[in-house]
């Protein structure tokens, strides 16, 4: 990331430059010799071929930088990842003009992976995606980019860069191999679950609605009245959820996975632990929360608070400025 390059979500004419591409420059030498050749030998179509030629070289540098300026640049980062995995960022580049915009090249700065090509229509927008390595757990700052094109004739490279208004949320990597859950004494673990069963947190279920069938659902939850409905042409499966009085019992039946407790530890690999043991009750269906410090997450179970427990492991102990989203 280049720290002192700022978000640019237009690019005006002033923030395009322009440069000869290789072959401008041997484009610029023939121009030469077609110019002494002329005055050498005083030939009138010499001098008529060689400022034609030029007329060309100075209407393309005016559209190599009109493809660029006047783009709208916007960036959309992805799902939160987990550290040692690949962080991905949309960069969205709009065309608000009439006319289209071809060969558009985005590169990554410090990057060798080859550019993206582009093409937007008039009116339209293009989304390029972009893979980051994740390298260590707290917020990942989309890299700065570079757009360049050198169309129409390939004489001259407009170019500028853009550094994206975007980021991710890195979690700490889940410790391999980690040990069992801590349960609490006198709790009985409960026996593992096949994927087909739905989860249930004291036991009690009750019907949410119906859904499309998928492959392995069993066949005791087929909706069989939605079936009939449509004569059979689709199936349907019963979505069951735990009963809200479970969920109640749940909370005050869960386990709260402390930071403390793993003082023998380093402090990235208590992170580490806390990461797979989060992942482990989730899996497991047992109630779980966070004790981080001064932050308390009482027990529950969820997506929420899953991403909400994950979120407070990544975050733990960063500086202020890399804390905030």
């Amino acid at each position: 990331m280049i720290r002192w390059l700022p978000a640019r979500p237009w690019l005006g004419a002033q923030r395009v430059h322009i440069r000869p591409s290789r072959a401008g420059l041997a484009f610029a030498a023939l121009l030469l010799a077609l110019w002494i050749a002329a005055v050498n030998y005083r030939l009138g179509l010499g001098y008529a071929l060689t400022y034609f030629a030029a007329a060309c070289a100075i209407a393309d540098m005016l559209f190599a930088s009109r493809n660029l300026a006047g783009l709208a640049l916007a960036a959309t980062p992805g799902k939160p990842v987990f550290a040692g995995g690949q962080a991905t960022f949309t960069l969205r580049l709009i065309n608000r003009s009439a006319r289209p915009r071809h060969a558009i090249r985005l590169a990554m700065h410090g990057s060798p992976a080859a550019p993206s090509l582009a093409d937007i229509a008039a009116h339209g927008e293009t989304a390029v995606g972009i893979v980051v390595a994740a390298r260590q757990r707290g917020w990942l700052d989309a890299p700065s980019v570079r757009l360049s094109g050198s169309f129409p004739l390939g004489l001259f490279i407009a170019w500028c860069h853009w550094q994206p208004d975007a980021r991710v949320l890195v979690y700490p990597q889940p410790e391999h191999d980690a040990p069992p859950l801590p349960w609490p004494a006198g709790m009985e673990q409960p026996a593992k679950q096949t994927p087909q069963q739905p989860r249930s947190s004291g036991g009690a279920l009750e019907l949410a609605g119906v859904r499309a069938y998928r492959p392995g659902d069993p066949l005791h939850r087929l909706a069989w009245r939605q079936i009939a409905r449509h004569d059979g042409e689709h199936l349907f499966s019963k979505q069951f959820q735990p009963a809200a009085d479970a969920q109640t019992g749940a909370a005050r039946g869960g386990i709260l996975l402390d930071h403390a407790a793993l003082h023998a530890l380093a402090p990235e690999a208590r992170l580490s632990r806390l990461a797979a043991w989060v992942l482990q009750a989730e899996r497991t269906g047992l109630p779980y929360g966070l004790r981080l410090g001064a932050l308390i997450l009482t027990p529950a179970l969820g997506a929420s608070q899953r991403d909400a427990c994950l979120r407070a492991l990544a975050l733990h102990d960063l500086p202020p400025s890399k804390e905030s989203p």
